[in-house]
């Protein structure tokens, strides 16, 4: 049996210098298991240009949160994220925009109601939702979550191939921010 994760303790950073796409590799250090080993998080994008916060989030061991301040995503690019849900969550979310105050995404999936809920925000008032009833995963799974960007909208492709589709309200052409919250501890981000 595996050593049991503890709550989040701390996080750093350390480089990888060789990459096969010969870019710098981060590794974002996010738990301790009960022997001492931390456990990583690997993000396929350059630590140069890294900002970011992980850690707990509202002190709930559970609830986590991952900030990246200055993304670069553009129309096109596509961004990959994987991760396990913890056993016990309500929901997590993935936002995109310029600030956690002004978001052109917020996919927001809710075990509670069985239902993904995706909005945007602007100066800090959330706008109409969109809900799709077609939740196909579940609490303690680990999951790949592909977001792609176009000019016009958002397209979510989910694990089993459905696609969740949200238009792009604010017409961003660039997006800086990325927030992930809730009970969704990520393993691996890749941005292309």
């Amino acid at each position: 049996m595996g050593p049991t994760l503890a709550p989040v303790t701390a996080c750093r950073v350390s480089a990888v210098p060789r990459h096969p796409l010969g870019m710098q590799q981060s590794l974002l250090w996010c738990q301790r298991c009960e022997h001492g080993c931390l456990t990583p998080v690997q993000a396929n994008y350059p630590l140069a240009r890294m900002k970011f916060y992980m850690g707990p989030w509202r002190g709930t061991p559970r609830q986590e949160k991952l900030e990246i301040f200055n993304l670069d995503m553009k129309t096109g690019d596509t961004l990959k994220v994987k991760g396990k849900i913890s056993d016990d969550s309500d929901g997590f979310s993935i936002n995109l925009g310029c600030r956690s105050s002004d978001l052109a995404l917020h996919f927001n999936p809710r075990f509670n109601e069985s239902v993904i809920v995706c909005n945007s925000r602007c100066s800090n008032a959330w706008q109409a939702e969109h809900r799709d009833n077609l939740l196909c995963f579940s609490r303690g799974s680990t999951i790949k979550i592909i977001i792609e960007m176009l000019a016009e909208k958002f397209q979510v492709k989910l694990p089993d191939g459905h696609k969740v589709e949200f238009p792009n309200r604010h017409c961003y052409q660039m997006i800086s921010y990325m927030s992930i919250r809730g009970g969704f501890r990520v393993t691996s981000f890749k941005l292309n």
